[in-house]
């Protein structure tokens, strides 16, 4: 009979084990590890983004997410949106091509991938010959120009993946339509870049790693020019009236090439380096953009100088008299221009940057060029998560509290709605609000609106403002010196290294119904603190606690303690601190709790524990 009960006790545990772990839907929070690669399409208003393990995510209008996984477990070098469609290309560094579309199921979209290619090339010919270093999706949607290493340019239909043989650009081509002194000189190298003519379908720049560039007639199947720039090539940009092309070079030089005249082969090379005379790093992208009345947006990445600026990563952004390098914090993956207007050939309007840690989108109407906030892959880890806290069903009225501290915060972004706009969220409303917190190492606690698809930022609270700590925080990060060159403006939020680690923070409990709030951290600090709607300048009371409760002989190895400001200090709108318990010796908190009706909170570190009335600023046991 006990065997029997036992069983059956087994059985419910093992049902109740089902229900627990039937999980019907997952949603990916924060920002992608190791980005690789980034695409746009102005039709369908979508971005994708590749990483190094094989993901590839789209995103939309917030809350419109998709996401596929390469079989392959090789990086995504570059993606492509076919013009005018709903299909994709993504290479990979294994040299495999893969083409992915969207596609409607049961009401909903979903991403698919629909074919994969992989060029083979003349038999018996050496690896270079097909390893794809550029690709073009040509405006017909038919075709896809593939650049190799060995200096071809193979012609594939999709979405067939069929390589079409006889219309391929070998090189023994267009080095016999190349005058005898420029190949005399140099071979070629790799394809760096492929750009097609904005009026003229038939016409490709193919832009070679030792600086050549031939126009190449599809039809004809012919060169009708050459350019024979001298520098080593790293991007091109076919200006969209067809007039002019804009090569840039490895030396932190850009040449603008006009290309009125049909037999002006030998054009002169005006080369113009924004950063100066003395040596530049490479210009890597460039794009030059009509406005309606006024002088064209010209924005590049790279180019700075390379002995006191060489570890900056910059894009420039020139129009009329106006020019700001903007200064990211890591490395720049890619970036694309949004434009307004039908067809999406207006005024340029945002500049989105992918860089390695965060997605930054800069407002390009608004005068000052202020960032936009991003509502999804904002950077969780912009300073490392030490700790976190969920608290669900928060009543309306604390919520609006946060919201509104949030806001005042958040008066430096622009007020221009999200640019990417595409497909549509068929979310239903959550049923309640959820409360995310994290605690990071440079002492901040960030409130995140953790009710739906996108993990969003509410509110910003800093403890360092309490603390006499080693480094006071900058504010001006974002503000450049007046008549500085290059002029840099920091953008972006990923900054990894704290100031004084003792402020990371350990340990965080919320009452929702009170709106009490503590935190503690690393230093044995543990800090109170209220919501307040106005800021108010108050000095904060400390109260050490002894864990040790006068043992002898004891010495502490570790960190010191924080000196909390005697003085008063301002604090913004928001989570106010109002007492710091500090523990001796002060080891990382372990352990922390809140009863906001009897006004305690109890902690824990390594060494004992304690709980205290924050109401009379009292111990009421310590053990």
């Amino acid at each position: 009979m006990k065997r029997f009960r036992r069983h059956g006790q087994e059985s419910q545990r093992d049902r109740l084990k089902q229900e627990l772990f039937h999980f019907t839907k997952t949603v990916e929070h924060g920002f992608p590890h190791q980005p690789s690669a980034l695409g746009y399409s102005a039709s369908l208003q979508l971005m994708a983004i590749g990483t190094r393990s094989g993901a590839i995510k789209l995103y939309g209008a917030p809350g419109v997410e998709f996401m596929g996984l390469h079989d392959e477990n090789a990086a995504v070098t570059q993606v492509f949106f076919m013009p005018h469609q709903v299909e994709l290309v993504t290479l990979l560094d294994d040299n495999s091509l893969h083409m992915w579309t969207l596609r409607g199921h049961k009401g909903l979209s979903e991403l698919l991938e629909i074919g994969r290619f992989m060029l083979t090339g003349p038999p018996g010919a050496p690896p270079s010959v097909t390893r794809v270093t550029a690709v073009l999706a040509h405006s017909s949607g038919e075709l896809l120009l593939l650049g190799t290493e060995g200096g071809h340019v193979f012609i594939v239909e999709v979405p067939g993946f069929r390589e079409l043989e006889e219309r391929n650009i070998s090189l023994d081509q267009v080095t016999s339509s190349v005058p005898d002194d420029y190949i005399g000189r140099r071979n070629l190298e790799h394809v760096e870049a492929l750009q097609e003519n904005p009026i003229n379908s038939n016409q490709v720049a193919i832009g070679y790693g030792r600086g050549l560039i031939v126009i190449w007639d599809l039809e004809q199947r012919h060169a009708i020019r050459h350019i024979p720039a001298t520098q080593q090539l790293e991007s091109m940009w076919w200006t969209e009236d067809g007039s002019s092309l804009l090569s840039s070079h490895s030396d932190g030089s850009y040449c603008c090439w006009p290309l009125r005249g049909e037999d002006e082969n030998e054009a002169e090379e005006k080369s113009d380096t924004p950063y100066g005379h003395f040596p530049c790093k490479a210009i890597t992208n460039i794009v030059q953009l009509p406005t309606a009345g006024g002088p064209p947006f010209l924005l590049f990445s790279g180019g700075m100088p390379r002995a006191s600026y060489g570890d900056r990563h910059c894009i420039t952004v020139i129009h009329s008299k106006t020019q700001v390098a903007f200064d990211f914090t890591s490395r720049i993956i890619d970036f694309f221009v949004i434009r307004d207007g039908p067809q999406h050939t207006g005024e340029p309007s945002a500049l989105v940057v992918l860089v390695e840690e965060e997605l930054v989108v800069i407002d390009l109407q608004t005068e000052g060029w202020p960032v936009i906030q991003t509502p999804y892959l904002v950077s969780l880890h912009s300073s490392a998560i030490t700790c976190s806290h969920h608290v669900s069903a928060i009543p309306l009225k604390l919520w609006e509290r946060i919201i509104a501290a949030g806001e005042l915060q958040n008066t430096h972004y622009s007020k221009k709605p999200w640019p990417i706009t595409g497909g549509q969220n068929l979310a239903p409303d959550p049923p309640q609000r959820d409360l995310l917190l994290t605690g990071h190492e440079d002492g901040t606690v960030r409130f995140w609106d953790a009710s739906g698809i996108c993990l969003y930022p509410l509110y910003k609270l800093s403890t360092a403002a309490v603390f006499h700590a080693d480094a006071d925080p900058n504010d001006n990060m974002s503000q450049s010196a007046e008549g500085e060159w290059p002029p840099f403006r920091k953008v972006g939020c990923f900054d990894p290294y704290s100031d004084d680690p003792r402020l990371g923070i350990q340990k965080i409990h919320l009452c929702k119904y009170s709106g009490y709030l503590t935190v503690a951290g690393t230093a044995g600090q543990i800090l109170m603190l209220e919501l307040n709607d106005e800021a108010a300048e108050q000095t904060v009371e400390a109260k050490v606690v002894d864990l040790l409760q006068g043992q002898e002989g004891f010495r502490w190895k570790g960190h010191t303690q924080l000196d909390v400001r005697v003085e008063s200090v301002l604090f913004p709108a928001g989570f106010q601190p109002f007492t710091v318990v500090q523990c001796h010796p002060p080891a990382v908190v372990t352990a922390l709790t809140l009863h906001s009706e009897w006004k305690l909170v109890a902690f824990g570190t390594s060494h004992g524990f304690g709980v205290y009335d924050y109401l009379q600023k009292n111990n009421v046991l310590v053990k």
